[in-house]
């Protein structure tokens, strides 16, 4: 049986997975199981791109709909939080990603990690952190990254952790009625910002190049992909 291989997929062998043996005529065989892992961060991006467009579609229909008589409003809106927070959980993934592929390099002890989980330091600061050490970034930099990356965590956070507290109820500027604080922060202008903010972080790290090879190929894969998958276009 042959293996299936793709592009960009690490490819190895773990403790165990080679074995030799005798048959009964002292003939030695041996038995090679190979381990692989498939790089799921483009994937993540690609379903954040395919949820941002129905958010934008479900956006729209809620401002050609909205004052229709006996529009259904609920559907409308749900519509649209549905498919945006998949955005916010789909960008929030992709950057855990980055992290746990960027780790290895950032010369980070595991003393540095039990630091972080005893003063449970916010996942966006350890991701920040990290990118700091590998592209060696200057302040400008991190202070733009740190911000960003704070809020889509904090925004993927809010869904995957959901609370059923009670909070104020906000106001957005396409309808005319208070709602729920949900289908205000996840519409389709938020989702939108979340997805062009994690794209432009991994395409300004692909232009700086890290002072690892290993690093760079990864990224250059990272790339090469997402112009596959049609999320980013090639240079000429």
């Amino acid at each position: 049986m042959g293996l299936l291989l793709f592009k960009g997929m690490k490819v190895g062998i773990q403790d165990g997975d080679l074995s030799t043996n005798f048959d009964e005529n002292g003939i030695s065989g041996a038995n090679l199981n190979l381990s692989t892992s498939y790089n799921m961060l483009p994937i993540w991006l690609k379903i954040a791109y395919d949820n941002l467009i129905l958010t934008k579609k479900a956006n729209i229909k809620i401002s050609e709909q909205w004052n229709e008589k006996d529009v259904n409003k609920q559907s409308l809106l749900l519509d649209e939080l549905s498919t945006s927070i998949q955005v916010f959980v789909a960008c929030g993934s992709a950057l855990d990603a980055l992290y746990d592929q960027l780790k290895e390099f950032a010369n980070i002890s595991q003393a540095d990690i039990d630091l972080w989980k005893s003063k449970r330091t916010p996942r966006s600061a350890q991701i920040v952190e990290i990118i700091r050490r590998v592209y060696k970034l200057d302040k400008n930099f991190v202070k733009g990254a740190k911000r960003n990356i704070k809020s889509i965590m904090e925004f993927r956070d809010k869904v995957v952790h959901s609370s059923h507290e009670i909070r104020q109820v906000c106001t957005r500027p396409d309808i005319s009625e208070s709602v729920d604080w949900r289908f205000s922060a996840y519409k389709y202008t938020n989702s939108m910002i979340a997805y062009q903010r994690t794209m432009e972080l991994l395409v300004l790290l692909y232009d700086k190049k890290a002072e690892n090879a290993k690093v760079n190929e990864n990224m250059e894969y990272i790339v090469e992909s997402l112009i596959e998958l049609g999320l980013v276009q090639k240079n000429a």
